[in-house]
């Protein structure tokens, strides 16, 4: 169900990433940095010998014309140690597609799972969460269910006289 992304999933992936951003951003879209992360999951052979930036891997669920949904995940690290970990950077499914089921599964659940089968892979830990303020409280239950208790939270705390984005600040 869950494959990994190609270079000729590229517009799908901006699709999904730019339907993301409207739902769930926190900040600004700098499509640069969008465009430089997808260049180093998807074409990591371009990646030149000794830089030693971010490396990941993209699932995706659905065809090269049409995905579904998608989980981004790097290999990152914490500022206080050498030890890697696998970071996810984005899990998301199109709304057309959050009812569907596959192998009594729904797309983000698949997702999770398959982020989770990566720890077995590749010998690393996850590092994932939910960062939403729309419907945050059931994404939370559902990680908890598939992935056990969470180590911590998140605050997001803006300077006085500022706000959330219209897409944080909407919740449902």
């Amino acid at each position: 169900m869950v494959r990994l992304a190609t270079p000729t999933d590229a517009n799908e992936l901006w699709r999904l990433t730019m339907m993301a951003h409207k739902e769930n951003a926190l900040r600004s879209l700098a499509l640069d940095r969008i465009q430089w992360m997808m260049n180093r999951v998807l074409y990591p052979e371009l990646i030149p010998p000794g830089d030693m930036g971010p490396r990941g891997i993209i699932g995706v669920i659905g065809s090269e014309a049409v995905l579904k949904a998608l989980a981004v995940m790097i290999i990152g690290q914490f500022w206080y140690t050498h030890e890697k970990h696998l970071e996810e950077l984005i899990v998301y499914c199109d709304p057309k597609f959050r009812r569907e089921h596959h192998d009594g599964k729904y797309h983000i659940e698949a997702l999770v799972q398959w982020m989770k089968d990566q720890t077995d892979h590749t010998g690393l830990p996850l590092l994932t969460g939910v960062l939403s303020n729309d419907r945050a409280e059931a994404k939370v239950r559902l990680y908890r269910r598939l992935l056990g208790n969470p180590i911590g939270a998140f605050f997001f705390v803006t300077p006085k006289g500022t706000s959330l984005p219209l897409a944080v600040a909407t919740s449902s």
